[in-house]
């Protein structure tokens, strides 16, 4: 065994209980992670909701009209004058 690979192997150990520990920690629930008990849920603001849809659907019909319209635009400027 190489002298890099012995000293690696003495540092850390492989141990798969170790990760699976790790792991399972990963998934347990913190204080910044669960729903408060304390206090209501802030209602939902669907004025400004409404506002920003109202908003991307100003600009993204029209876009993707074109966009999705562009040969039959071209058909019409175009027709019969390439040959």
């Amino acid at each position: 065994m190489s002298p890099i690979l012995r000293l690696v192997s003495q540092r850390r150990a492989f141990s798969i209980a170790t990760r699976v520990r790790t792991l399972a920690r990963s998934f347990e629930p913190h204080p910044f992670g669960r729903l408060p008990k304390t206090q209501e849920a802030q209602k939902g603001d669907w004025a400004k909701q409404g506002r920003r849809l109202g908003d991307a659907a100003m600009f993204y019909f029209p876009f993707m009209g074109l966009v999705l319209s562009w040969p039959l635009i071209g058909e019409k400027i175009l027709d019969g004058k390439i040959q």
